[in-house]
């Protein structure tokens, strides 16, 4: 099969990123490969990401994938959700309305990290529509390339309600209602027994800071945007809507502290940066909680992103080459998480359902 080759990764992109789900191998000097899949009515290739999410039950093969592929336009798009309807059965779908009749159990399937609702006493419904999610592939030196999120047989769904790709109330609860009265066909090839175990054997306080970890995108400590903002005006083409103090990035539930949610921290700047692309402050951090104080201690590089340019990326703020700022000021903060598209600074407001 046709091999896609990915331009070297820079390397605080290797640190800050997670290349390794973006295909690169850890080394910046070495390109990684992927299964090319095929090509779009428009033009774009599409190749196999490295966590492979392509499910073949159901009667999914790849020369089907590549049939539905051909009635896609990506039209340039960085994301795209298709449905290709056929005019003839492709397969059977393995994700079913069911009722209180039903046994369904929640279990992790291999790759995901949240559970995911299976029925065992029913059997898959005929469909003849395929679902392909498509993303630009950041790291291709042919800008025209996708990879595959995701391919099933099937009508489609929403996500699922722990994924943090979440980004509303109202996507949240239109997973959550989604999910509560469908399931997908029991099968245990697909079972991460290991974490479904695990989880089971959980403590209640253990589960929910499980559950939260798998929602949270961030922790940190965060601060009102129109007090800082009145304090130092942003120059760059996207000021950031949630200012904050990151404590930790896509944490394990070590780093999620949900006692400390709520709990206040003065914040000093004390150094200013600005390369064009990011504009940030370097900061001071003196928490309420131990805990919280522990956290930001650990901290190489505190730092609050102001601004970022239309092409710069938030993440890159720590790399700036901050300088004293002349008149230092203090602004005040909440340690909260960043979940699913919101910031939660109150423990009440955390949806774990």
């Amino acid at each position: 099969m046709e091999k896609l080759n990915l331009a070297p990764a820079n390397s605080h992109n290797n640190q800050t990123m997670g290349t390794v789900a973006l295909g690169a191998t850890g080394e910046s000097e070495q390109p990684s490969s992927r299964i090319f899949f095929g090509t779009t009515r428009d033009g774009a290739k599409v190749y196999d990401r490295d966590e492979s999410h392509f499910h073949s039950e159901g009667g999914m093969t790849v020369d089907l994938l590549r049939k539905a592929l051909e009635q896609i336009d990506t039209e340039g798009k960085s994301f795209l959700k298709e449905k290709v309807t056929f005019d003839h059965q492709v397969g059977e779908q393995t994700c079913v309305k069911v009722n209180s009749d039903d046994d369904v159990v929640m279990v992790y399937r291999k790759g995901r990290n949240g559970r995911t609702p299976m029925v065992k006493n029913r059997t898959p419904d005929p469909c003849n529509s395929v679902i392909a999610i498509l993303k630009r592939d950041q790291l291709a030196q042919d800008k025209d390339t996708y990879l595959l999120t995701t391919a099933y047989i099937g009508e489609g769904s929403p996500r699922e309600p722990w994924d943090p790709g979440i980004s509303s109330r109202e996507e949240q609860q239109e997973a959550k209602d989604f999910w509560d009265s469908h399931a997908l066909i029991y099968d245990e090839s697909l079972i991460d027994w290991e974490k479904t175990r695990a989880f089971d054997s959980m403590s209640e306080s253990d589960k929910k800071t499980e559950l939260a970890k798998q929602r949270t995108v961030y922790a940190g400590i965060f601060v009102e945007p129109d007090e800082l903002y009145s304090k130092i005006q942003p120059t760059l083409y996207q000021k950031v809507k949630d200012p904050h103090v990151t404590t930790s990035f896509k944490p394990q539930a070590s780093q999620i502290n949900l006692k400390q949610i709520g709990s206040s921290a003065r914040i000093y700047a004390v150094g200013y940066g600005n390369d064009g692309k990011n504009e940030g402050l370097l900061v001071e951090v003196e928490a309420d909680d131990p805990i919280i104080q522990q956290a930001c201690d650990a901290l190489e590089t505190p730092h609050i992103t102001i601004s970022v340019s239309e092409d710069g990326q938030a993440k890159d703020t720590a790399f700036l080459d901050f300088l004293p700022l002349e008149e230092p000021f203090e602004i005040t903060g909440k340690y909260g998480l960043f979940t699913q598209g919101t910031v939660v600074k109150d423990i009440s407001e955390l949806v774990l359902e």
